[in-house]
């Protein structure tokens, strides 16, 4: 598969327009683009990915709405993907399996999350993309799936608090920077030490992420025209896999297998090797995801994402620059829009267009082939594209299948020790006698799980909880305040135990859901 490119973007932020006006506007740029190109400026298809519209902007119909504002003929072929905060890349591997030389797919991808719906119900809006069996007891928000996989991550890897928080500031310093370049972003001003210190500036979202370690939420669309015309630019594969949504059920939050096989697959289709890759563009809603992309993806090796994302080098000590448009983290992240936009941000940095001409003038080798990754969720989906020149300056070094990305190696699986015991999941059960009982799965400092029941909250002033599993039944002492949070998730064997717990039962804890 072999894809010729032109391409268009939106400038991200506050845009007041209609999601179908940002759409279309979108569309005209990719098409102005392709004049170079093509005389054939009409597509025979168009595939429009946009995540929610009906939710975000209070709207629906945009097959109708973007076929009008382009003009196009009435039995024009449109479709609608949505895949989450993948939809934009999703909706470019659609147009990529419909695209012949017959017939030219014009690919849009936006989203408007300003504007309609308020502020403070955007957040779980977007944590529909969670199981709602795990939103219920308590997994609320996708930051605080973020904060899960960033303790993990430091448990594992061994990076301390500090280590983590500095890593963090200096990934907020590349990315404003570069989006001060970007006319496409929304951040753009610089960011002190002080104030990203500061927790008036940079409040906590989600312990150890902050507001600064989190992409905002704006409108934006953008747009790509698959031709079979020659072009500068083609995109050889692109590729996707999923995984589980319940995060209960995954070995790990610090790997993401759908990353590896798409990854996999991608490389495979496109005859290319990792360390070949010059630019790449990864998804950052949360700092710790390029990290674990990078090690995923086969760039670098296990624990050393931070490493790879703040040096931009990787595996093999080669120059790979990351992020180089400022990310999600400067562009901001409008759901349906993103996965798109890395693209385009690609095919720009590929033809030394804009700001990346100055970026890369100094380089001796100029960029040949690019990556982009971008996921759903936490990694329910996750799409690997990878775009080159047409005509590269460099040849390829020839594929290693031993070069390909692979799971990440047992003896990072095992579940490392909590700096303080925490209740990871709770729920609460009606027992027999019918008195209602608080369940709680508790993770203690030495790493093993409690059981914890009570039917007294106020006893001592301070909710108890008598372990279930201890042969001594010494108690465990917990904070309500504390404890209760929306940060954990639980082993997928413990979810059993609290089915015996509630009725014995999968029908029992399905009907207690409902």
């Amino acid at each position: 598969m072999v894809n010729r490119v032109v391409v268009g973007l939106t400038t991200f932020g506050k845009d007041e327009r209609p999601i179908g006006a940002i759409l279309s506007h979108a569309c005209r740029m990719a098409l102005a683009d392709s004049a170079p190109y093509t005389s054939d400026l009409v597509p025979d298809c168009v595939v429009i990915g946009s995540m929610d519209p009906i939710g975000f902007a209070r709207q629906t119909g945009l097959d109708s709405l973007v076929g009008i504002e382009l003009e196009l003929a009435r039995d024009t072929e449109i479709h609608h993907v949505e895949l989450g905060s993948a939809t934009g890349a999703a909706a470019i591997e659609l147009g990529t399996r419909l695209v012949s030389p017959e017939r030219n797919v014009l690919v849009c991808f936006g989203e408007k999350m300003k504007g309609k719906l308020r502020n403070e119900d955007i957040p779980s809006q977007i944590s529909t993309v969670i199981a709602i069996e795990e939103r219920e007891r308590g997994l609320g928000e996708m930051p605080s799936v973020a904060a899960l996989a960033s303790l993990e991550y430091m448990d594992v890897f061994k990076v301390s608090e500090q280590e983590f928080k500095d890593a963090c500031y200096e990934m907020s310093v590349s990315s404003l920077w570069y989006g001060a370049l970007n006319e496409f972003a929304y951040f753009r001003e610089p960011i002190t030490r002080e104030q990203y210190d500061d927790p008036a500036v940079n409040r906590i979202i989600a312990a150890p992420l902050t507001k600064l370690d989190c992409s905002g939420s704006y409108n934006g669309a953008g747009a790509v025209f698959l031709t079979a015309e020659p072009t500068d630019i083609r995109l050889p594969a692109i590729s996707s896999a999923f995984d589980n949504i319940r995060l209960t059920e995954r070995n790990t939050l610090v790997s993401l297998e759908a990353t590896v096989l798409a990854g996999r697959r991608a490389f495979s289709e496109a005859r290319l090797n990792p360390c070949e890759i010059d630019i790449c563009e990864l998804h950052d809603a949360f700092k710790p995801v390029p990290w674990i992309a990078c090690e995923d993806l086969g760039l670098c090796e296990r624990g050393e994402g931070v490493t790879c994302v703040l040096k931009e080098l990787n595996r093999e000590g080669r120059r790979l620059r990351v992020n180089r448009s400022g990310g999600f983290l400067a562009r901001t992240h409008p759901l349906g829009a993103s996965g798109g936009a890395q693209l385009v941000e690609l095919v720009w940095q590929l033809r030394g267009h804009g700001q990346y001409k100055r970026m890369f003038s100094e380089d001796q080798e100029k960029p040949d082939f690019g990556l982009w990754f971008n996921m759903s969720g936490f990694g329910n989906t996750c799409i690997v594209g990878i775009v080159e020149k047409t005509e590269p300056a460099r040849r390829r070094e020839g594929f290693r299948e031993d070069l390909l990305p692979t799971s990440i190696p047992e003896k990072y699986l095992y579940l490392k020790s909590p700096r303080k015991d925490r209740i990871i999941a709770a729920t609460r059960y009606e027992s027999p006698d019918s008195e209602r009982v608080d369940v709680a799965i508790i993770q203690t400092t030495e790493g093993d799980f409690r059981i914890g029941l009570t039917s007294d909250a106020s006893r001592g002033g301070k909710k108890r909880y008598i372990s279930w599993i201890k042969s001594d039944e010494s108690w465990i002492k917990t904070d309500e305040e504390l404890y209760f949070v929306r940060e954990g998730y639980f082993k997928g064997k413990w979810a059993g135990l609290l089915r015996r717990l509630r009725g014995g039962s999968r029908e029992a804890d399905d009907r207690d859901r409902e």
